[in-house]
């Protein structure tokens, strides 16, 4: 049975490889959203910038107000353009520097901001809210956090100085101080892993599981029908061959194109990208050979559910397309009811255990949940899907 089982995974990967179109479409597609998205993601163009202009008055060349713009100048995520105030309304200017200069934020800088030692000063900031919410957000957190940090310099800066001329006690002072900085925060980061990781570490092992679902389901599923249709698999099976040895060869064939298209986007990602796997790589290739026999065993179901290749790849598409934006392959789902929602597809919990292997270096107990979850759908699905395809076989 092995034997005849390997025959018909030979005679699939042959037919593969006389299709060249097909063959161009499972090498280029891992690899073309590799280079994309590690291009875009883990290289120099991964850091997040935002165009931004300061307006400073006419007696803005003060060492406070030049030491305050200079701190937004050094600044690596800011691309920052000094501007002088001109006769125009504040309102006026920012709405002519953003929408002619594309300006994401403008910062006015007042003409009393020199005597910010003595006094309360007012900043007014404007924003381009036509611009990419997620810019906005990160370009508004990063200004006022920029603020909020020179702010509580400068109150520092008003206790000592009253302390120093004995305008106030030294418990005068700590009140004070506590008024300006009423919590002080330590932030710590620590990671098990020695490389500092940027986005495409964490995408890398949900574009791992992508491959599997794309080729697993719609791949899986449109051959098998389509070699229903063709009478390819009636024509198998009035020769000495059993339905295991059609069932056997087609996952191995399909593990050996899935294993294929892996291994080139890891060679990408490590070689381009400097990607690394902390954990032990027979536990990241078990996790991998489990997410390959839980895709297979959808695509299997599917196969026996459709009566041609089209319909076939139509119904895969409708439960690949939901499990690749629900399942955490381009950005996690922590909260709200579509989080519920994540936890329906086995991709979800294959993503955690990939990641958590090669990112956190996990152990096989570290991973238990996701494992366990991951190995009982794959067995399940796959027996179910075995057995729909044996019963198809004998009507």
């Amino acid at each position: 049975m092995c034997k005849k089982a390997l025959v018909i995974c030979w005679r699939r990967l042959a037919e593969v490889w006389h299709q060249k179109k097909l063959l161009a479409f499972l090498i280029l597609y891992p690899l073309l959203f590799m280079i994309i998205f590690g291009s875009v993601f883990g290289g120099e163009n991964g850091a997040f910038s935002f165009k931004m202009a300061i307006v400073k008055p006419d007696n803005g060349s003060d060492n406070i107000t030049q030491a305050f713009i200079s701190i937004f100048q050094e600044y690596e995520g800011i691309d920052v353009v000094v501007k002088e105030k001109t006769d125009e309304s504040m309102d006026e200017m920012a709405k002519r520097l953003i929408e002619d200069e594309d300006f994401i934020a403008v910062l006015f800088i007042p003409e009393n901001f020199s005597k910010i030692i003595f006094m309360q000063v007012n900043v007014a900031i404007f924003y381009d809210k036509s611009a990419d919410v997620n810019m906005q957000s990160i370009a508004l957190g990063t200004i006022n956090g920029i603020i909020d940090a020179f702010s509580q310099k400068i109150a520092q800066q008003k206790i000592e100085f009253a302390k120093e001329y004995g305008n106030i006690t030294e418990e005068e002072a700590i009140y004070l101080e506590s008024i300006a900085n009423p919590i002080n925060v330590s932030v710590v980061g620590f990671s098990p892993v020695k490389k500092e990781l940027k986005y495409i570490d964490f995408l890398v092992p949900g574009l791992i599981s992508m491959t599997m679902m794309w080729t697993g389901v719609t791949g899986v599923a449109s051959s098998l029908v389509e070699d229903r249709v063709k009478g390819i698999r009636q024509r198998i099976l009035s020769t000495p061959t059993s339905r295991f040895s059609i069932v056997g060869g087609e996952v191995l064939s399909n593990v050996f194109l899935i294993g294929i298209q892996i291994i080139i986007l890891l060679l990408v990602a490590v070689f381009l990208f400097n990607v690394t796997i902390a954990g032990h790589i027979w536990l990241f290739a078990l996790v991998i050979i489990i997410g390959m026999l839980s895709m297979i065993g959808i695509g299997l179901v599917i196969s026996s559910l459709t009566k041609t290749a089209e319909e076939a790849s139509q119904l895969g598409m409708l439960i690949n397309f939901p499990m690749m934006f629900l399942s955490g392959i381009f950005f996690p789902i922590t909260k709200g009811w579509m989080y519920y929602v994540s936890r329906i597809f086995p991709l979800t919990y294959i993503n955690e255990a990939l990641r958590d292997v090669m990112l956190r270096g996990a152990e096989i107990k570290d991973i238990a949940l996701p494992f366990t979850i991951s190995t009982i759908f794959a067995l399940s699905i796959f027996i179910i899907g075995v057995i729909l395809l044996m019963r198809e076989g004998e009507e």
